[in-house]
């Protein structure tokens, strides 16, 4: 399956078009999705229709861009006007959006071609994707695996040429964590950097919206198209949108990467560790300039995140936890559950000591260009699997997976997971940070990366 670049390429020289793409791109699903599970609605009807505005538009001569004609998918958390939003959960089984969600609207603004809604974790609160309503997102490289989550259905569908880019969604790796245990590109931008209006919330302090692509020409393309302020959601950012397709390509060479010794590397699988150092002797090889780092506070940034995402969550959920408790999972209603233990107090605390780790993460990376850490510790788990052995430790599956990745929401920096590798068959990824609104850097960084290494693998998904 071809890219997002590679669709703009051919479509451009008439070597494809958006309706042959698109019936390429339903045949598979067809034949796949019934074996992975990634998506929950897939809009035949309205896809053809867009790809056949498409194509009028490459026969006219005037494409509205890089996306225009190319499939992609939403995680089920984004409204999609008349079409059913569940949020993964039964509550809302029969839930119809009333309006685009702004990042979908942009999409369609941009000629997209919306193929469906992707399964995941219930309500998003969830590392695994095994949704007891849905069924559970199996993983592309190993069907016995979970897809990670909460935006499992969205980088499966990536990682099985199910479609071309998706949109998920990130409150403590939920971009990160199903790119790195899938094998592809997930981009958790700044908190703000695109609108999360329309887009049924976990805890909004935390919540940014993000991309899954097959390489990080992809990111940015889908990034330039759904990124900027948004007049009806005051979280959205007004710092102006670079043109990240343009700065993309500007070499990276001599790019200063800090590479932290503490907290990210125990407990790790050994295996992971080692496709890690592999990866960063291959950056240092390709001429970056790599040295050690810390990041000024990193041990202290779970205590802060825990409250805020218990309370949150909670906050929203009340209504339907306290009318309809027996419609969620067992696990998402026991995780909503000890938000109400949570204290006024101690929320405003965490909340206070915020700006702080704010301030200790940048001073850390002042010297760098981007930092780079593991994404998880371990590659991707059984379905059904409940605690790992990581480094000699035992950690619960969610507490493992999410232990690499939160810290970024805390602070709301940007972290891009690439592929790095693989351990015993399973995809490993490699986490890039730089500061806020920095979005380019680790775009360029990670396209540079990718000449240089060669295009990112394909999951083998075969009926």
């Amino acid at each position: 399956m071809k890219t997002i670049k590679e669709l703009a390429a051919a479509y451009r020289n008439k070597s494809a078009s958006p309706i042959s793409v698109l019936d390429e791109m339903l045949h598979r699903i067809d034949e796949l999705n019934p074996i992975i599970n990634c998506y929950i609605s897939v809009l035949r009807d309205s896809a053809r229709s867009d790809a056949e505005q498409s194509e009028a538009r490459f026969n006219k001569g005037v494409p509205l861009g890089p996306l225009d004609g190319v499939p992609i998918a939403v995680k089920d958390i984004f409204y999609i006007r008349g079409v059913r939003c569940t949020a993964g959960s039964k509550i809302l089984a029969d839930n119809i959006a009333p309006y685009d969600a702004s990042a979908v609207h942009r999409l369609k603004a941009a000629g997209a071609v919306i193929l469906g809604t992707t399964n995941l974790h219930e309500f998003a609160a969830g590392v695994t994707n095994d949704n007891p309503h849905f069924g559970p997102c199996h993983n592309p490289w190993d069907r016995t695996r979970v897809s990670g989550g909460s935006s499992g259905g969205s980088a499966a569908a990536v990682a099985g040429g199910m479609a071309a880019g998706a949109l998920g969604t990130d409150t403590a790796g939920s971009v990160r964590i199903p790119g790195a245990l899938c094998g592809v590109v997930g981009l958790k931008p700044t908190y703000g950097r695109i609108s999360r209006l329309g887009v049924i919330p976990l805890a909004s302090s935390f919540d940014t919206v993000g991309t899954l692509t097959s390489c990080a020409w992809d990111a940015a393309a889908i990034l330039q198209a759904t990124a900027g302020h948004s007049k009806e959601d005051l979280t959205a950012s007004a710092t102006d949108v670079p043109d990240y397709t343009t700065e993309i390509r500007a070499s990276f060479e001599g790019a200063r990467v800090g590479v932290p010794k503490i907290y990210f590397h125990d407990p790790i699988d050994p295996s992971v560790e080692g496709v890690f150092q592999s990866f960063i002797r291959k950056m240092e090889s390709a001429g970056c300039k790599v040295r050690e780092a810390d990041f000024d506070g990193i041990s202290e940034v779970y205590a802060c995140w825990l409250p805020i995402r218990r309370a949150e969550a909670t906050a929203f959920h009340l209504r339907w936890l306290e009318n309809c408790p027996s419609l969620y999972g067992e696990d998402v209603r026991k995780s909503l559950e000890l938000g109400r233990q949570v204290t006024a107090v101690e929320f405003v605390n965490a909340q206070n000591s915020r700006p702080l780790l704010m301030e200790r993460f940048a001073s850390s990376m002042k010297d760098f260009d981007a930092m780079a850490v593991p994404t998880t510790p371990i590659t991707a788990p059984l379905l059904g699997q409940t605690s790992a052995e990581v480094g000699g430790s035992k950690l619960e599956v969610y507490a493992a997976l999410n232990r690499l990745t939160l810290a970024f929401n805390v602070v709301g920096f940007p972290a891009l997971t690439i592929p790095a590798g693989f351990s015993g068959g399973l995809p490993v990824g490699v986490q890039l940070i730089s500061r806020p609104f920095e979005e380019s850097i680790l775009l360029r960084l990670a396209c540079w990366l990718e000449e240089r290494n060669g295009p990112n693998p394909a999951a083998p998904l075969s009926a």
